[in-house]
């Protein structure tokens, strides 16, 4: 998960900028909702927006499902439990002992925060998945028009983790040619992590020498004006592609309204 995913789609060949634009509008209009409806909605949208337009293999959007279902559940838990009661005339209690409350209207709320959450590390999965590297960096300074060493600085906290990833597998498979046993339990996990520890601080240090000289070799601000090898351009569908999430999050919006679902996160009562 959260690993750039290099296939021929529609969603890869979208604007980096203007996918990030549709994405935070996601993010946004899950933010003010506080009943299950609308979130669900949106995160059903995302499901099948990855597995369709991204192309996503199907088993993999199912091992992808699995986290995004268990995460939000201790939250969810959390909110179900400790709802505040008292702003609702008659709630509708359905299991109590000693601080814990469960009711019907906790339950919503709990779902409600738990889809919400779920819809975040959807939005975020699907962008990352989906978008490479480089052309949202590119697309942050020629289109949004960030300082170019902030895009670079983006570019390479991107790629940083999976370097390390890779640097953390080196080390454990030379430490295996090197016939240095793996112990197991707490006290395998502490060994582990002492022997690995230092190499990887080692090999995080030398990478990041080596970006600050990428950096101050590429001059950043030295000049007004940058030349790029690759143009970033804003077409017609990043625009649909943008206003489709805009009209698909207003009429699940009008549904929840029309049903009497929706319960805003300013809205007092439920």
């Amino acid at each position: 998960m959260f690993t750039y995913l290099a296939h021929a789609s529609p969603l890869h060949r979208l604007n980096p900028a203007m996918k990030l634009a549709a994405i935070a509008g996601v993010a946004l209009a899950a933010t003010a909702a506080f009943d299950p409806f609308i979130p669900a909605m949106l995160l059903l949208a995302l499901w099948l927006t990855a597995w369709r337009l991204g192309r996503v293999p199907f088993p993999q959007m199912l091992r992808w499902s699995v986290p995004l279902a268990l995460l939000p559940l201790p939250i969810a838990l959390f909110n179900a439990l400790y709802t505040d009661l008292s702003r609702y005339a008659h709630p509708h209690i359905l299991w109590h002992w000693g601080l814990w409350t469960l009711s019907t209207e906790g339950l919503r709320a709990g779902l409600g925060m738990g889809l919400r959450v779920a819809v975040f590390v959807a939005a975020s999965l699907l962008f990352i998945a989906t978008t490479d590297p480089t052309d949202f960096a590119l697309s942050l300074v020629q289109n949004l028009k960030i300082p170019p060493r902030f895009g670079y600085g983006v570019l390479v906290s991107y790629r940083f983790l999976p370097l390390l990833r890779r640097e953390y597998e080196t080390i454990r498979l030379a430490h295996r040619v090197r016939g240095v046993g793996e112990g197991r339990g707490l006290r395998g996990w502490v060994e582990r992590t002492r022997r690995y520890a230092i190499p990887l601080l080692a090999a995080a240090v030398r990478k990041s020498e080596r970006t600050a000289l990428a950096m101050d070799a590429k001059a950043f601000g030295a000049l007004p004006q940058r030349t790029y090898y690759r143009q970033m351009a804003i077409r017609r569908g990043d625009v649909a592609f943008v206003l489709a999430w805009l009209l698909y999050a207003a009429a699940v919006y009008a549904a929840a309204f029309h049903f009497g679902w929706a319960h805003l996160q300013w809205v007092p009562g439920g």
